[in-house]
């Protein structure tokens, strides 16, 4: 559980991180406020990362006077935000990311979720046999699913 564990912070962290660069601190803490109101904490993002998004798309999309991103979709600039947020954790996996066209973040996230878990176990594997067959090939993800 500990390895299930470190990777939902790392997701967390990785998000909150995309968000802040992406789209400002007072911005994120906003929306982040709107969120508890809603009853919705961070952590709970690995396991439902889709309403996390979902909500986001709704602060996004809305049309106010003053809209920061009136001239581009809340959708459009969400599904950015997804696919960067997948492409850093890759990143910081060790993974490559070569997907093309329009992801499922939800999907995304369990892909690399599974194998996290499977490099560390390996890699805990590995320390108690002594290092033996310590190797490992990067892990390639793109197309399909």
């Amino acid at each position: 559980m500990e390895t299930l564990e470190g990777f939902n912070k790392i997701l967390v962290r990785t998000i909150d991180e995309v968000l802040r660069y992406s789209l400002g601190d007072r911005t994120v803490e906003i929306f982040y406020d709107y969120l508890r109101r809603k009853g919705f904490i961070l952590s709970k993002i690995p396991q439902d990362p889709d309403f996390f998004f979902e909500e986001l798309r709704k602060i996004l999309e809305f049309e106010g006077y003053g809209m920061r991103f009136r001239r581009v979709s809340g959708i459009g600039i969400v599904s950015i935000l997804e696919r960067t947020v997948i492409e850093v954790l890759c990143k910081k996996f060790g993974l490559e990311f070569n997907e093309k066209g329009p992801i499922i973040f939800s999907e995304w996230v369990e892909k690399v979720r599974e194998t996290y878990i499977i490099k560390h176990s390996k890699l805990r594997l590995n320390s108690r046999n002594g290092g033996e067959n310590c190797r490992e090939e990067g892990q390639h993800f793109s197309g399909g699913r």
